[in-house]
């Protein structure tokens, strides 16, 4: 498969990195949130905890493969 490169041809390894930077902040966040309210988080928030945990997984599996593509030789036919 075949990264999804930016205008100049390169990985986007940059914008991967901050999307999950965001991620992970805004479900630090929920997070830590719920912790302080000592009440037990709503299902609305276990929702949006679990959906950023995907996205998350998601994210991090493209910035590997991204990895894993720039540390390979491009073939002639690819």
């Amino acid at each position: 498969m075949r990264m999804i490169l930016d205008k100049d041809g390169e990985v986007m390894l940059d914008d991967l990195e901050g999307l999950l930077s965001r991620l992970t902040d805004a479900q630090k966040q929920l997070i830590l949130l719920s912790a302080k309210s000592k009440a037990f988080p709503d299902n609305n928030t276990l929702n949006k905890v679990a959906t950023l945990s995907l996205n998350i997984s998601a994210v991090e599996a493209l910035i590997a493969d991204a990895r894993d593509q720039k540390a390979r030789p491009v073939k002639a036919n690819d």
